[in-house]
C-alpha cells in the first residue's frame, strides 16, 4: 500500500507539472474577447445545480451576450471523469466543474496547479459564509466559488408534540443535546415511537454533531484523529439514544425519508436542502417547524449550527477561456450588485438552492413565510442566519475513507460488537489505517 502511495504521490507531482508548465494560472492570462464564446460547465441535479447554472447564464448574457454557457449534465460519477481528465493533462474537461466540498481537497492536493487561483483573480472572499472558503484553500490560494449550503437544523413534527400534550413554542429555541434528548425521551414515553430517524448508512449525524464544535477530524500532518472531545461526546450522545430506543434506525435514503414523511420518528437532523423532500409530502403541511442545531455540552467551539453537504464552482487550468469562465463565476456569483442578489433570490424560490454570499440574504424569498410549515415559519431566514455561524471544517484527502471508516465503527456499536466509545473509535481508526496504508 505504501509503495501504491508514493507511486500516487509521483504521479500527481507530473500531472501538476503538465499543467503547470504552459498554463499561466491567473485568470488573466488570455484577454476576454468579443468573438463568439462558449464555456462548457459540468455539474448534475439538473433541476437544482443545472438550474442554478442556466439562471446564473441569463444575468450574465445581459453583460455579454456573445457568451453561451453551456451546461451538461452528469449525472453519476463525476468525480472519476474529472480524474480521467486530470490524469489525461487537462484533455476532454470542461471549463467549469461542481464539486462537493469533501471532495475537493484531494483534488487540489493530488493535482497540483489544475485549478485557477480565483483569490488572485479578485474574488473578495469575505462576502461568502467562510466555511465554505476553508476547504478551497491551499495556503495562500483560492480556487472555488462557493455555492450551496448545507446548513443543519433540527427537524420536528409540530403535530406530534402537541398531540402528547407538548407545546411547540417552547422547543423554537437555541437547546443543547442533553435538552434534546430529554425531549426525545419524553416523545418516546408518550408517543410510543423514537423522535429521531437516522440512515445508518451514513455519518450525516455524526458529522453534523462534531462540525458544529469546529473539531477537525484531520491533524495538520493529515493523520486522522478521532481522539478528541468532540468526537467522543458525539458517539457517546448517539450510543445513548440508541441504547434507549430513541433512534429510528432505517437503512438507507428511501427508508429513511419514508420513516419521517410517514410519521414512524418525529424528527430528525438535517441541512435546508431536505426541504424539497419534505414538500413531496402536501398531506404535512403545516405539521413540521425547523429549530437551530443542538449544541454539544462541554465542548470549547460548541455552536448551535452546523453544516452537511454544499458544493463549489472551480475552473479548470486547462481551459483556453480561462478569462471568461473566470468572469463568468465573478459576475454571477461574486459580485455584490442588485442583478447577482436578484439570481440569489430567484435559484432560492425556484429550486430551493440557498447560496453561500452573505450579500444575498436580503432578497424577499429569504425572510417570506412559508405555509408548507408550521405557522408559516420562514425557514429560509432561520437557515440563512444558522449559514454564517458554522465552524469551518477541513476535510482532507482521507476523508472519503473515514466516512466509511467511522460508518462501519458506528454500525458495530448498534449492533453491539463495540460496547464502548473507545472500541468504536478504535475499530474505526484501525479500519481506517488497513485502507490507507497509514
Amino acid at each position: 500500500m505504501k509503495r501504491f502511495l508514493v507511486i500516487l504521490f509521483v504521479t500527481a507531482i507530473l500531472v501538476g507539472n503538465a499543467f503547470a508548465n504552459g498554463k499561466k494560472e491567473a485568470a488573466g492570462s488570455a484577454a476576454m474577447s468579443n468573438a463568439p464564446t462558449t464555456i462548457t460547465v459540468w455539474d448534475w441535479d439538473p433541476n437544482f445545480n443545472g438550474y442554478a447554472i442556466k439562471e446564473a447564464a441569463a444575468v450574465y448574457a445581459k453583460i455579454h451576450p456573445n457568451v453561451t454557457i453551456d451546461n451538461v449534465d452528469i449525472p453519476t460519477g463525476i468525480e472519476s471523469k474529472i480524474e480521467a481528465g486530470l490524469q489525461a493533462g487537462g484533455q476532454g474537461l470542461p471549463d467549469i466543474a461542481l464539486f462537493q466540498d469533501f471532495q475537493i481537497e484531494r483534488f487540489v492536493k493530488n493535482y497540483p496547479g489544475a485549478f485557477v487561483d480565483l483569490k488572485a483573480a479578485g474574488v473578495d472572499y469575505s462576502q461568502f459564509a467562510q466555511y465554505k472558503v476553508g476547504p478551497m484553500t491551499d495556503g495562500n490560494k483560492v480556487y472555488g466559488i462557493p455555492f450551496d449550503t448545507g446548513s443543519t437544523g433540527l427537524w420536528l413534527r409540530a403535530d406530534m408534540l402537541k398531540a402528547i400534550g407538548l407545546n411547540p413554542a417552547d422547543y423554537q429555541k437555541d437547546m443543547t443535546w442533553p435538552e434534546v434528548i430529554k425531549l426525545a425521551e419524553t416523545v418516546k414515553a408518550k408517543g410510543g415511537k423514537p423522535m429521531f430517524a437516522v440512515d445508518t448508512t451514513n455519518i450525516d449525524l455524526f458529522r453534523i454533531m462534531v462540525q458544529s464544535t469546529g473539531t477537525q477530524l484531520f491533524k495538520a500532518d493529515g493523520s486522522l484523529d478521532l481522539n478528541t472531545p468532540a468526537v467522543k461526546q458525539a458517539l457517546t450522545y448517539i450510543k445513548q439514544m440508541n441504547d434507549e430506543g430513541l433512534l429510528y434506525k432505517a437503512e438507507g435514503w428511501n427508508n429513511w425519508i419514508a420513516a419521517f414523511n410517514n410519521g414512524d420518528a418525529s424528527g430528525f437532523v438535517q441541512a435546508l436542502w431536505i426541504i424539497g423532500t419534505l414538500k413531496t409530502k402536501p398531506e404535512n403541511a403545516g405539521k413540521w417547524m425547523v429549530v437551530p442545531t443542538p449544541s454539544m455540552v462541554g465542548i470549547d467551539g460548541a455552536r448551535n449550527a452546523s453544516n452537511n453537504g454544499g458544493s463549489s464552482w472551480y475552473v479548470f487550468s486547462s481551459s483556453k477561456n480561462k478569462a471568461t469562465a473566470v468572469d463568468f463565476l465573478k459576475q454571477t456569483w461574486a459580485t455584490n450588485t442588485p442583478a447577482v442578489n436578484e439570481f440569489y433570490n430567484t435559484i432560492l424560490k425556484g429550486a430551493g438552492a440557498m447560496g453561500t454570499f452573505l450579500p444575498s440574504r436580503n432578497g424577499s424569498n429569504y425572510t417570506a413565510p412559508d405555509s408548507y410549515f408550521y405557522q408559516s415559519q420562514p425557514v429560509y431566514e432561520s437557515f440563512a442566519k444558522w449559514m454564517s455561524q458554522v465552524p469551518t471544517l477541513n476535510y482532507t484527502p482521507g476523508y472519503p475513507a473515514m466516512v466509511n471508516s467511522v460508518r462501519d465503527a458506528i454500525q458495530q456499536m448498534f449492533a453491539g460488537k463495540y460496547t464502548t466509545v473507545e472500541q468504536t473509535i478504535a475499530g474505526a481508526t484501525q479500519a481506517y489505517n488497513q485502507v490507507t496504508g497509514n
